[in-house]
């Protein structure tokens, strides 16, 4: 998930990684995730009939593996309460563990609407055209100025100095032979902005030159959302792994937050499956900041009188002061997304706005 609205942060770093000058990306189940090789291609989901005049008699939408957790249950319900009450129809929640089923799901029409990441936008909008992005949430300053996340390439915190190049500063050029772990091939900050990093940093040909064990990674693992790449690391099945920045179940201890060189240590009380690795340590040796994901919608199974209901309703400030959508800072709520200035939104943008993500063609 033309005139160009991006944040002047994500295009510096995006167009650098594409020029190859790299800077120094809301699961599965909360039980541990199995360690697997890259994912096949999951099998299309039967389309559903085209929307009469009056629309489905009732809306599906599908969210990634990372916002399928127990812990989103109340973001989740919060969010069907407000399409619901939107656009007056049943909703039902689908949750995932395969980033490639969402993406299907949205492509075909059994889904309506989807909150993806930008990566995944990209190739739902390659199989379906009329894939379109409806808003995304915003950053701090409640525009799309600053509507970015993180994506990390991380190390076990205790390893940090064989992750250092010659002037002292954290580097990814040790990371060839290790066992690397990603998120999914369909993930933005989880593996498309990350392999693009690689490849500009070593000279690569493309992307296949990453994927077969024992040509540039000793071994490749996917963990099927951000928290099963993180939690390959902390169990140390991973010498490295890319994942997003995920407060929710991390302590900053160490570095400044979201930047290279920031030590992340998982919180007591961290849900499944960090509840396995409480205390455990990871460093980053790479930040990059990433655009938000859309909420997509397929506009064939969708009428436009449904859209703009939805468009309207979720871009209000009623819908910004939910605490289950939007959760204050140092709030008990747990929302989807965090308003750590209370400005956080809603807010539509252009298809153009993901050009940075085309650009990074692997």
């Amino acid at each position: 998930m033309k005139k160009l609205i991006v944040t002047a942060a994500a295009v510096l770093t995006l167009a650098a990684l594409v020029a190859g000058c790299a800077p120094a990306e809301t699961s599965a189940p909360t039980a541990a995730p199995a360690v697997t090789a890259a994912p096949a291609p999951t099998a299309a989901p039967a389309p559903t009939a085209a929307p009469t005049a009056a629309g489905p008699d009732k809306l599906t939408m599908v969210f990634y593996p990372n916002e399928s957790v127990a812990e989103y249950d109340g973001a989740r319900n919060a969010l069907k309460a407000e399409l619901e009450k939107a656009t007056g129809k049943p909703v039902e929640i689908l949750t995932t563990t395969d980033y490639n089923i969402a993406i299907e799901a949205i492509a075909s029409g059994k889904a309506q609407l989807a909150y993806m990441g930008a990566e995944g936008y990209i190739q739902a909008q390659n199989k379906n055209p009329r894939i379109q992005v409806l808003f995304i949430n915003s950053g701090a300053s409640g525009t799309e100025s600053d509507a970015i996340y993180y994506s990390f390439i991380a190390v076990p915190a205790d390893k940090g100095d064989e992750y250092k190049d010659a002037s002292g500063r954290y580097s990814i050029e040790n990371i060839k032979g290790k066992t690397m772990s990603f998120v999914s091939n369909s993930s933005t900050s989880g593996f498309k902005v990350p392999t693009t990093a690689i490849i500009k940093q070593f000279n690569l040909s493309g992307v296949d030159d990453l994927l077969l064990d024992g040509t540039f990674f000793k071994k490749i693992l996917f963990g099927g959302s951000h928290q099963g790449s993180a939690f390959n690391l902390l169990k140390g099945d991973a010498d490295v792994a890319a994942f997003m920045n995920m407060p929710d179940y991390f302590d900053v201890v160490g570095g400044q937050e979201n930047q290279t060189g920031m030590i992340y240590k998982v919180k007591e009380g961290a849900p499944a499956p960090f509840d396995a690795v409480v205390g455990k340590e990871a460093l980053v040796i790479q930040s990059t900041p990433v655009l938000n994901g859309p909420v997509a919608a397929n506009l064939d199974a969708l009428p436009k009188d449904l859209i703009d209901k939805i468009v309207a309703d979720f871009t209000s400030d009623e819908v910004a002061k939910n605490p289950a959508i939007f959760s204050p800072k140092d709030s008990q709520t747990k929302g989807i997304f965090k308003s750590e200035s209370g400005k956080e939104r809603f807010i539509v943008v252009p298809d153009s706005f993901y050009d940075p993500i085309r650009a990074l063609a692997n």
